[in-house]
């Protein structure tokens, strides 16, 4: 059972301490991404329904003029630095904090620009309960270390990797184009959005990657007739067209079964097709990622395959460059995005989905791929609160949860509710 269930739509939280719609007019161009951003509005549950059964929320204070996580962060997390912000909230200077302390102590780390986001009251207990160990209704110095040291340093020096996912020709103007899919998109329009991300946001490290098949890959429509159809397929090869779903007879070395959405042949190994757009901006030292390179399974993951059979490279060389949020951008929304941003949270990185600079194929799989990411954690974000959330100003708590959960797990003090 899921200890907490984090449900994060179009409402975000912002500092002034209600919730309301986020505004992003000022970054669409055009009507198309106004009508693209139309069908990745918010499942219809409020948050606070699913998070908080409706309760009241705590008080938002007014900005304070001292940060003090300011000072662990210039002082490289010192053991100093903890004792000194732990000190800071212990308002009765008794060694320990009482709730209302370690409510202050959420506030000021939950914020940006030095104003506290709203923190529901019942999240506010949880935090407490999870935290206070010895469950002696107060937080100790060790407890605090245990608990929180590690969602602090992520929250407050987060290092922070921008997955562009296929942006290449064929989903642009090639054999698989956006426009041409049911949504009817654009997929050049999120060019020009993630460049401004690229070139204004000071991401720790950067991947491109890439839809890479062999001539004969099984995704090919084109390659239908070359491999067996299982009789529970729900169509034939003969009858299948572009965009069905198939069930292939599989190898002896991957599966037996290989269930595929036709598609039609693109990103073929060292064609135009294959390359990025051509205005898309490089970045040096960048990772790069080529996926779908086995013709037997398909891989819309930057992670993994279709089955989960074999993985790529991509978190080896992010756990290498000690990467814990990963921002993801590009094509398409509802597969190789999706996918991507899903597998990102289920290896415990702080995920978000920047969805301006993202391009689907079906609105209503876009809805269902959104859902699913809520649900696991995912949150989604537009291109311009970005740069506050890379430099740890901006320290939302809907992105520290998992984190937290996951420290716990890891020290031994987890508890299913």
């Amino acid at each position: 059972m899921r200890p907490f269930l984090f449900i994060f739509t179009r409402r975000l939280f912002i500092p002034s301490g209600i919730l309301t719609f986020s505004t992003v007019g000022g970054f669409y161009s055009n009507i198309n991404e106004q009508k693209h951003h139309s069908i990745l509005k918010s499942i219809n549950r409020p948050f606070s329904d699913l998070l908080m059964g409706n309760k009241e929320s705590s008080a938002s204070p007014p900005p304070f003029s001292y940060d003090p996580f300011d000072s662990l962060r210039k002082n490289n997390f010192s053991n100093e630095e903890f004792e000194r912000c732990f000190k800071y909230f212990d308002s009765h200077n008794q060694g320990c904090w009482s709730r209302e302390d370690f409510r202050r102590f959420l506030n000021a780390l939950f914020s940006n620009k030095k104003r506290s986001y709203c923190i529901l009251n019942d999240l506010v207990e949880q935090y407490f309960r999870e935290t206070d160990f010895n469950q002696d209704e107060k937080i100790d110095y060790d407890e605090f270390i245990q608990a929180w040291k590690k969602t602090i340093k992520c929250a407050v020096k987060p290092v922070s990797a921008l997955v562009v996912v296929d942006v290449q020709n064929d989903f642009i103007s090639g054999s698989l184009a956006l426009h041409s899919c049911p949504a009817e998109h654009r997929g050049e329009e999120v060019v020009p959005i993630i460049n401004r991300v690229l070139l204004n946001v000071n991401f720790d490290v950067v991947a491109y990657t890439y839809d890479w098949h062999p001539l004969n890959h099984i995704s090919f429509y084109e390659n239908r007739h070359l491999r067996k159809t299982a009789p529970e397929s729900p169509v034939s090869a003969e009858q299948a067209n572009v965009l069905d779903t198939v069930i292939f007879i599989g190898s002896l070395d991957l599966a037996k079964r290989i269930e595929q959405v036709l598609w039609p042949a693109h990103c073929i190994q060292k064609t135009p097709g294959a390359d990025l757009h051509r205005d898309l901006v490089r970045v040096d030292n960048a990772i790069h990622v080529y996926k779908g390179t086995n013709p037997e399974i398909d891989s819309y993951s930057a992670f993994w395959d279709n089955m989960k059979l074999s993985k790529t490279s991509l978190d080896a060389e992010l756990r290498e460059r000690f990467v814990t949020d990963v921002y993801v951008v590009g094509l398409a929304t509802d597969v190789c995005v999706a996918s991507t941003a899903m597998h990102a949270v289920e290896h415990n990185y702080r995920t978000a989905l920047i969805e301006d600079a993202c391009r689907g194929v079906n609105e209503k799989e876009i809805e269902v791929k959104r859902a699913q990411l809520n649900e696991t954690g995912c949150i989604f974000v537009d291109s311009n609160v970005v740069p506050g959330m890379i430099s740890g100003e901006d320290r939302r708590p809907e992105m520290a949860r998992g984190m937290f959960i996951e420290n716990l797990k890891e020290i031994g003090r987890y508890k299913s509710q």
